[in-house]
């Protein structure tokens, strides 16, 4: 009986020495240099509480496809009142193109252009994740987690307005945002996020999670025909 309390208590010992020594910084710095080398990505975002509003519209989702350094494909589902609808933006070769329901594909310039988020931005190694997670304030060790079948270092840490800002302009905060960050064991790769703060609706509390995949996988992007 001796011998197994003896056994467990190592086996404890080694358990807590493994969490001591999983570096929060490091294990950031690290999925910023990973992330830094890629050249097509998918992701999906989704707003998980509080309301954020984009053009008049609601923003319940937006899923996309990124061939860096500048053309993305995204679909934003947004709501108006009660009804969910799709709209599909295309960023190819400096032309934006926006297609909503029931309709064909329109070129828009100007205000209309930059009027939904450009995701490709999300990953920029200059202002998107490559730059701005290697910055978390105190990043702290939580745990190990599996994110779609993958091994991950789950993060804690804090970004300033500013640096969430540079991200995606639409989450607009006055105050630092909380996040976590998962990140792989083995290929450093950022596979989830979450950030949570006060860049809902009239500055209220807001929280967005992002998932990423298809790191350097096939991605199809080509210019419409408008």
């Amino acid at each position: 009986m001796i011998r197994v309390i003896a056994v467990v208590a190592a086996a404890l010992v080694v358990a807590c020495s493994g969490t001591a020594n999983v570096d929060g910084a490091k294990v950031l710095r690290d999925g910023g240099a990973a992330m830094a080398q890629l050249k097509t990505v998918a992701a999906t975002l989704k707003v998980t509480k509080g309301a954020i509003t984009i053009q008049g519209f609601t923003l319940i989702s937006a899923k996309t496809s990124v061939r860096l350094p500048a053309d993305s494909d995204t679909t934003y589902t947004v709501k108006e009142q009660d009804v969910s609808i799709g709209l599909e933006v295309v960023i190819t070769s400096g032309h934006v193109y926006l297609h909503v329901p029931f309709s064909s594909f329109q070129e828009v310039t100007g205000d209309q252009a930059t009027a939904f988020p450009d995701m490709a931005k999300l990953f920029d190694p200059a202002t998107g994740l490559p730059a701005v997670i290697p910055q978390g304030t105190g990043p702290k060790y939580v745990s190990t987690d599996q994110v779609a079948g993958q091994d991950t270092y789950q993060i804690a840490t804090s970004y300033t307005a500013d640096q969430v800002r540079s991200l995606l302009r639409e989450l607009s905060s006055d105050s630092a945002v909380a996040a976590h960050v998962w990140v792989g064991t083995s290929d450093h790769l950022i596979r989830k996020a979450t950030l949570d703060g006060a860049f809902g609706d009239g500055g209220k509390e807001s929280a967005v999670e992002v998932t990423i995949s298809n790191f350097n996988g096939t991605v199809s992007i080509t210019s419409p025909t408008p």
